[in-house]
């Protein structure tokens, strides 16, 4: 069924067509594991109507996925972290899709997550939800989130809803104390100060910098009479 909404969907948009073929089949295949099995043919074919250069990155800290055009090739280029859970995974290249359907639909410079992308999510995001991929407690978070959906990592509910679906059991930021000195994976140690919305402000203990740390940052406990010496 998702394939024939994708068709409604896709032949509204102009399509990526006199290009040769920009993503091979083996990573089409290999995506294959990396989302629900419910909704491989509906992205597989998202990726291959579009003609978007799609690659499946290494972990990054900074990002969930990009996606970026290239005015000299005219190639448009989204990009996913290889270690997403298939939940987290799915969202994160419908919302990178969204940009590309919003950057072909509205070549004028227009807001990064403002309407016209918030419109291309949820028309993506649809047939997703309509066929019942994601578990009730994030399907229904879902439905509330496309009202007026932002990036992803700042609705930390969604955050912590995907979280159980991870391979990792890590100490996360929010799972500390105040006054609790910990590192991050740079190897900067801090300590956690006082919660805003979604971040901590913490103290970096070697500078006595102030930084906002993302609650769910992953955190290694350090023991603050080592530090210290």
């Amino acid at each position: 069924m998702l394939i024939y909404l994708l068709l409604n969907t896709a032949m509204k948009m102009k399509i990526n067509s006199n290009l040769p073929i920009q993503t091979s089949e083996a990573v089409i295949q290999e995506l294959k594991y990396l989302v629900p099995a419910r909704s491989y043919g509906y992205v597989a074919q998202l990726i291959s109507t579009y003609n978007i250069k799609f690659k499946i990155s290494r972990p990054r800290k900074t990002k969930l996925g990009d996606y970026r055009f290239d005015p000299r090739t005219k190639i448009h280029a989204i990009s996913v972290n290889s270690d997403l859970n298939p939940f987290a995974f799915l969202i994160t290249l419908i919302h990178e899709l969204a940009h590309y359907r919003q950057y072909v639909g509205n070549r004028r410079r227009v807001a990064p997550h403002g309407e016209e992308w918030k419109t291309e999510f949820r028309t993506l995001m649809a047939p997703i939800l309509e066929e019942g991929i994601f578990p009730m407690e994030i399907a229904e978070h879902l439905k509330k989130h496309m009202i007026n959906p932002k990036a992803s990592c700042s609705d930390i509910h969604l955050m912590r809803l995907l979280e159980p679906y991870n391979n990792d059991a890590t100490l996360k930021l929010e799972d500390l104390e105040d006054g609790d000195v910990f590192r991050i994976d740079n190897g900067k140690v801090f300590k956690r100060g006082s919660k805003g919305r979604t971040r901590y402000q913490c103290v970096e203990v070697s500078t006595n910098r102030k930084w906002f740390v993302h609650a769910l940052t992953k955190v290694e406990i350090v023991n603050e009479t080592v530090i210290n010496l």
